[in-house]
């Protein structure tokens, strides 16, 4: 813009302060390399640009988030890649522990070595990073959550209200156990309670598992049965505290296993189970009374549960007709008696129990002691009373509608119980002091500046359950040779597991990178000076400036009239 000057130096004096404000912007510009060096040049991209840099941090900082959560992951298949190996080792162990040359003292050798190594793989699956568990950790599924909430608010309670009418147990608030529901399959068993066991026959809960992918949703009261299962295993929890559970039969060798695990069937009812064994076998009473082998076998099989399950009743039975109405619930209310006033294992057990009542057998004459029952159980007594049972009046007890349970109708109960009534549900609080695992969403990983997460797998470790399996008899090695594939087959899964989220951290980073380079450009473009215009700019307002300061200094100098001096003159780019 060409500035005019005839009469006025004003004019002429504010031009030159405007060149030189623009003088001093352009190398500002130019020095800074930013074309926003001041707000006010352009508010809009000024905000945009923020906007944009405020984000590419947070990218940048998600960037390490995530490359910790890869270390995370690579410490989980680290520890993973240990547990094969030792898994492996563990099968190589069962597997000769299966040699029928070897005798029980090999086997105990090798059952030596075989229980360092379940331990070790306990202390595995403790391990953390950090602080955060390497395993188990990351947010609940919908279905598990569903679980918690049933066991919470309905199964465990109402499996304490039955187990206490039926058994005359109490709970023990003062034996904190951790609730457990594993989103993926572990192992064999849909549910297991595990217990700490001493030398004098107590016995500690540690805690309570269920294998979700073993129950079908959805898992909620009065829908599920999963109240049967829950019933099953609170048996187990509060016999530890209310019995010598680690000497149930009070001779400090045996470990009543048919006992434990007949009761836990006896509460909800297994006629479905034992039907189907009897179909399978043509009606073979005696294949079934002998499954019970010793009675201190680990059970695994549907045949040991569901004789388990008849020698009780049978028991019941034969206490009801020694003059004790209660049945099963007269002898597990006196264990729990002697327990509470500290009478001592062998004062207490099952063995102590035949003795001081007088307990009659089918055929005449008294059981002398635990060993003296099954041996009975297993003879003409026991099959007969299955067989009564398969042919009562013409029907067959155990395909009827009621489930078989100590108070059902198949038990002089008033009603007929089936798998959805036998345990009722009920909505209360628990009154054992359980740990509920908590939904912490741990491994919810940013991915993203402006907030986006993504959930990580949950990913497991396995462990063995020795009291279940073990190298102790070729029966129990058996089973744990099968448990180990199942094993090892839910350890892959897991390791894919590992391997999925490592592929989304990979590619969650490599879009990351692509995001902050594009974001870097984007800014660049809004708030970075164009050093060439700049530059002409500069060069440009510097004359405008010179030749501007020099006139005003000439006319200074003059006496002549300024107007004469500068008529005619045009200051101007």
């Amino acid at each position: 813009m060409v500035a005019p000057i005839n009469n006025n130096l004003t004019s002429l004096v504010f031009e030159t302060t405007k060149n030189k404000a623009a003088l001093e912007n352009s190398i500002s510009k130019l020095s800074s390399g930013k074309r926003l060096n001041l707000v006010g040049v352009d508010t809009g991209a000024h905000s945009q640009a923020t906007t944009l840099s405020s984000k590419n941090r947070r990218d940048i900082a998600n960037v390490q988030n995530l490359q910790n959560l890869v270390s995370y992951s690579n410490s989980q298949d680290g520890i993973l890649q240990t547990v094969g190996k030792i898994l492996d080792r563990l099968g190589e162990l069962a597997a000769r522990a299966l040699d029928i040359t070897a005798t029980d003292d090999d086997r105990e050798n090798y059952n030596k070595e075989f229980l360092e190594l379940a331990d070790q793989l306990d202390q595995l699956k403790q391990e953390d990073f950090n602080g955060l568990n390497l395993f188990g950790a990351g947010a609940f599924s919908d279905d598990k959550k569903q679980f918690i909430e049933s066991l919470t608010n309905n199964w465990i309670e109402a499996a304490e209200t039955l187990i206490k009418a039926e058994y005359g147990w109490d709970t023990v608030p003062s034996d904190s156990w951790n609730l457990i529901v594993n989103e993926n399959d572990t192992g064999g068993y849909a549910a297991f309670v595990t217990t700490g066991q001493y030398g004098n026959g107590t016995a500690d809960v540690i805690d309570m598992q269920f294998d979700l992918p073993d129950f079908d949703p959805p898992h909620t009261s009065p829908t599920s049965t999963a109240d049967r299962v829950v019933a099953h295993e609170m048996v187990h929890l509060m016999q530890a505290q209310n019995s010598y559970y680690g000497d149930i039969t009070g001779d400090g060798t045996s470990r009543g296993t048919w006992f434990k695990e007949g009761l836990a069937e006896f509460i909800h009812g297994a006629d479905s189970r034992v039907d189907t064994v009897l179909d399978s076998n043509g009606d073979n009473f005696a294949a079934l009374t002998s499954a019970i082998g010793t009675g201190n076998e680990s059970w695994v099989s549907s045949e040991q549960y569901a004789t388990g399950y008849t020698a009780v009743k049978y028991l019941h039975s034969r206490i009801i007709a020694s003059s004790q109405a209660d049945g099963i619930k007269h002898m597990t209310s006196w264990m729990k008696t002697q327990f509470d006033s500290g009478a001592g294992a062998s004062s207490s057990g099952i063995d102590d129990y035949f003795q001081a009542f007088n307990i009659t057998k089918a055929g005449g004459g008294n059981f002398l002691s635990n060993a003296d029952f099954i041996s009975n159980y297993k003879g003409t007594d026991g099959q007969n009373f299955i067989s009564n049972l398969r042919n009562a009046g013409g029907g067959d007890v155990f395909s009827n509608t009621d489930t078989g349970a100590i108070h059902g109708s198949d038990e002089g109960g008033s009603t007929s119980l089936d798998a959805q009534a036998v345990v009722p549900d009920t909505t209360g609080t628990p009154e054992s002091s359980y740990i509920e695992e908590k939904d912490n969403s741990s491994l919810a990983a940013a991915i993203d500046g402006t907030g986006l997460t993504y959930d990580l797998k949950s990913v497991n470790s396995v462990t063995v359950e020795t009291t279940i399996y073990n190298l102790e008899s070729l029966a129990n090695a058996k089973a744990t040779l099968t448990e180990l594939e199942n094993l090892m087959t839910n350890l892959s899964a897991e390791r894919s597991n590992v391997g999925a989220n490592l592929s989304r951290l990979e590619k969650e980073l490599n879009n990351l990178s692509g995001k902050i380079s594009t974001g870097e450009m984007a800014v660049s473009r809004i708030e970075d000076a164009d050093i060439a215009q700049e530059s002409s700019n500069y060069a440009s307002t510097q004359v405008r400036t010179q030749a501007s300061i020099a006139i005003l200094a000439q006319a200074k100098q003059l006496n002549v009239g300024v107007s004469d001096l500068l008529r005619g003159i045009n200051i101007g780019g």
